[in-house]
């Protein structure tokens, strides 16, 4: 799996789990106002955007940011990504094979009440995909024309992201990729960020850091969100080293579907469960298989929401040179999803999740056998074979 597939498998799970809060249970403060208090892990390693890789730190710039793209469930469920910070996209397949697409913002303002410009993403993108800057995130935008030019010149300037107005951004890619608008342009790693600000904030750190004493961390520009300039719903407004409050920004120019404050706690999973059952929190995530047995047995109409992620594995061994290996561990991959348990002693058990499909049945490692069985069965058994012939352990 490429590195750009993988990180975007990052992102996606991490905006899937934040879209959650807006439908979460609110209550309200002693001055009416609407609030949620939150547990997201430990204190957040950093506030900036091509760098933030925690769950807990996405989730925070998710609210303080707004990118071209935005996700929200759609009406059979799935994920779908709608306009944020652009109100239109168009798409235009070109001769040469490219792909040009151009956003129309909406014409969003920042915290500061200063507008949102085309020129913003343009200076986000161009610094992710500096080499300079060493984000991980940055095969992201492998995709866009140039990118590879860029990364071997450092001249940023050849990226194929350019501004043809304050409000009209153009994006070429390479080709046809169909996920470019729900992964890419709702990624943390590619929301807008102001480079006068960023260059401000970064010679205070700066000029900081030269009278910094041994035993202080050096700061940098994100070091104090309260000074952050966003362009999302909330805007941080106090911080202290166990949590982080954010209030609406009233200069967003969208109505606010959450709550008007809401406080991310830091704590490791002890501490959160202590918070959680002193009612300190409202919500608390991720839960172990345990907690959620627990939480089923003690409430029969608990009920969890099930969270779409996507994993890799990384194999090192000589033998996947044999392509019908690499078929069959692909095979394995996929199928394991489908089923409740799967072991391997000599016959193959299947307990099929679907209960519209054929009954759990046996069938022998090397045949589907004469039962009446799902096609993916007998996809997954013609598996095993090649794995069983290269000596491969099996059980």
């Amino acid at each position: 799996m490429k590195l750009w597939k993988r990180l975007t498998a990052l992102c996606l799970s991490a905006l899937v789990c934040v879209t959650l809060l807006t439908a979460c249970g609110r209550k309200e403060s002693a001055d009416g106002r609407a609030s949620l208090s939150v547990c997201v892990g430990e204190t957040p390693a950093t506030y900036d955007p091509i760098y933030a890789q925690r769950i807990g730190d996405q989730t925070i710039l998710n609210h303080l940011y707004e990118n071209l793209m935005r996700l929200e469930t759609g009406e059979n469920g799935q994920t779908i990504a709608v306009p944020g910070a652009a109100k239109s996209v168009d798409m235009k397949e070109n001769s040469d094979g490219t792909v040009t697409y151009t956003f129309r913002l909406r014409g969003g303002k920042w915290s500061d009440g200063v507008e949102v410009k085309a020129s913003d993403f343009v200076y986000a993108w161009q610094r992710l995909a500096d080499p300079a800057t060493g984000s991980v995130y940055a095969p992201l935008l492998s995709i866009v024309s140039g990118y590879a030019e860029a990364q071997a010149s450092g001249d940023m300037s050849l990226l194929a992201v350019s501004a043809k107005s304050s409000t009209t951004l153009v994006v070429t890619l390479t080709g046809h990729y169909d996920w470019f608008l729900r992964e890419v342009c709702t990624s943390i790693a590619t929301m807008p960020l102001r480079q006068d600000v960023v260059q401000r904030l970064k010679q205070e750190a700066d000029a900081a850091n030269d009278n910094l004493k041994e035993d202080e961390t050096p700061r940098r520009w994100w070091s104090d969100p309260t000074r952050l300039v966003t362009n999302g719903p909330y805007t941080a407004s106090a911080e202290d080293e166990n949590a982080l409050t954010l209030t609406e920004n009233t200069a967003y120019g969208k109505k606010l579907t959450g709550p008007e404050d809401l406080t991310f706690r830091f704590g490791d999973t002890q501490t959160a469960e202590v918070l959680y059952d002193q009612g300190v929190v409202d919500a608390v995530w991720p839960l172990t298989e345990e907690e959620m047995a627990e939480q089923m047995e003690a409430d029969e109409t608990w009920q969890a929401e099930p969270v779409l992620e996507t994993y890799s594995v990384m194999f090192n061994c000589s033998r996947l040179e044999d392509e019908s290996i690499r078929k069959a561990l692909s095979l394995l991959a996929i199928h394991i999803l489908l089923f409740k348990e799967i072991r391997i002693f000599g016959l193959v058990w299947i307990l099929d999740i679907d209960e519209d499909l054929a009954q759990p049945a046996v069938h022998p490692p090397d045949r589907c056998g004469s039962h009446v069985t799902p096609r993916s069965a007998c996809r997954f058994v013609g598996a095993l074979s090649p794995l069983a012939l290269a000596g491969l352990p099996l059980g």
